[in-house]
């Protein structure tokens, strides 16, 4: 028996395995950082690349992955039905894979941008209250860890390395896809039917979140996205602080 495939619902917030995932992907992410740091341009945007290309191959792993199962007997153990409400890779933390490869590639501000402020607002919150209930060693425990800590370091990584400065009209920027992509999944959500509930629009996670603090639906997504706007300014006060204390002291030096 494959306990890679077999599902459970062992995984719990905050245990041993939540902190020990998390921290072996910060370490391996400041490796890879420090690595990039030391070497040439030329080796330094191949090492990003690479990294990008990791959390690529994750989502796409991820979805073989339930792809077989679904194919395999329902008499058979590992069997889970594949979920076209669920299972497709729109979430934030899935697609923003791509868009890290992208920009690793074009290094178009836009793309870090978007970067930037859904990784911080969604999958930094996504590490501390995750939707998650297989526990190691199921492949959606694996896949979940890399995906999320993986996006956080590879901000970092990029902050690193000088990514373009962020302004104000950014984060709006920002927000403004935000929308965007929220009215795109409110239509697939409705297109795939009450199975659906990308980026949590049709209800709020079954497992804890920060979500449960809101009202109900459909008023918790009128709150979110309040709220979201007052997170997107927080997630760019530091980075903002920082880049004026630096300022301050080159001015000075």
């Amino acid at each position: 028996m494959n306990h890679y495939l077999l599902p459970n619902k062992n995984f719990c917030a905050g245990s041993n395995e939540h902190i020990i995932a998390v921290m072996l992907v910060v370490v391996l992410g400041l490796i890879t950082t420090r690595w990039a740091q030391r070497s040439s341009p030329e080796k330094r945007d191949q090492i990003t690349r690479g990294f990008a290309w990791i959390l690529v191959f994750n989502v796409l792993i991820w979805q073989v992955v339930k792809s077989y199962v679904s194919f395999l007997p329902e008499t058979d153990p590992h069997y889970v039905k594949y979920n076209w409400g669920e299972d497709l890779p729109l979430n934030p933390c899935n697609w923003l894979a791509f868009v890290a490869l992208a920009y690793s590639y074009t290094k178009k501000e836009w793309l870090w941008n978007l970067l930037y402020f859904f990784v911080w607002v969604f999958t930094f919150n996504a590490i501390i209250t995750p939707a998650l209930y297989e526990g190691f060693p199921h492949f959606n425990f694996c896949k979940f860890w890399i995906s999320h800590t993986g996006l956080v370091m590879f901000v970092i990584h990029l902050l690193r390395l000088k990514a373009p400065e962020l302004r104000v009209k950014n984060l709006f920027f920002a927000y403004g896809c935000l929308q965007i992509f929220a009215i795109l999944c409110l239509g697939i959500n409705y297109v795939v039917g009450e199975t659906a509930n990308y980026f949590f629009l049709a209800h709020k996670p079954f497992s804890a979140s920060i979500l449960d603090i809101l009202g109900p639906w459909p008023w918790y997504i009128l709150q979110g996205d309040i709220i979201s706007l007052g997170l997107f300014f927080l997630a760019w006060a530091p980075y903002k602080i920082t880049l004026m204390v630096r300022e301050k002291y080159s001015s000075a030096g």
